[in-house]
Order: structure tokens, then C-alpha cells, then sequence
């Protein structure tokens, strides 16, 4: 698995937690149970996915400061799935360049919900990457 395909999938797992509400792992068990192909569980996704639920209070902390005039439980859930991925990427993971993690969740924003979904969650990410300078 690649980690494009990691991040697509820790995606898709961090979209679930919205609708099940359980533990990382309780996810990624869920997740290798239904996907047996992807049976070579990558340490990328795994990581991923722990860091962004384990971190889940301060990523939609960064959200509710970013996201003016707008609360977390108005974001879609396919956007706060992508913001929550993206920060989690630009937060807590040194290899990966902010730029990409911007890039990869815009990305998937517009995939799974279109354009307007991409540039909202574009100028979100872009607000805390401009914070941080």
C-alpha cells in the first residue's frame, strides 16, 4: 500500500469514527476485516489514523479556531475527515512537508465531496500552515 493509498484509507476510517465512535484499533481491525486484500497493514496507516483519533481534542481545536463563523458540527464530515487528516499530517508528522499534507487533503475533499469542499478545507490549512510561520 502506498501511502497515498494509506492516506485514502485513513480517510475512509477517520470518516467511520464519526458514525461508530470506537477506538482507533477497534477501526483498523474493522478495517483489515473487511479489506482482507490489504492484508500488508502498513505502519503509515496504522500511525495515521492512532495519531489523528489520539489527537482528536486538538486537531478540532486548530478546526473550531480556523473554520470562521463555523462550527465543527456544521463541517461535513467528509470535509472534517479531510481537515482532521491534513492537520494530523502537518501536526505530528515531520516527514511529511505541509505543503503535501495541504495538497492531500484538498485532494480529498474534492474527490468525496467536490470543489467547494477542496477549497474550504484549502483555506482552512493554508490559515494554520500561515499561523505556524
Amino acid at each position: 500500500m502506498t501511502r497515498k493509498e494509506a492516506r485514502d484509507n485513513g480517510f475512509k476510517i477517520v470518516f467511520e469514527y464519526e458514525f461508530q465512535k470506537t477506538s482507533a484499533k477497534e477501526l483498523l481491525d474493522l478495517f483489515y476485516t473487511l479489506n482482507p486484500e490489504e492484508s500488508a497493514q502498513t505502519d503509515y496507516l496504522n500511525r495515521l489514523v492512532e495519531t489523528t483519533l489520539g489527537n482528536l481534542d486538538e486537531i478540532d481545536g486548530f478546526i473550531s479556531k480556523y473554520a470562521k463563523d463555523w462550527s465543527i458540527s456544521r463541517i461535513s464530515k467528509v470535509s472534517l475527515a479531510s481537515l482532521r487528516i491534513g492537520l494530523c499530517e502537518m501536526l505530528y508528522d515531520e516527514e511529511i512537508a505541509d505543503s503535501i499534507a495541504i495538497n492531500e487533503a484538498v485532494e480529498l475533499a474534492k474527490i468525496y465531496e467536490g470543489e467547494k469542499a477542496g477549497a474550504f478545507v484549502n483555506g482552512i490549512l493554508s490559515s494554520v500552515y500561515k499561523s505556524r510561520q
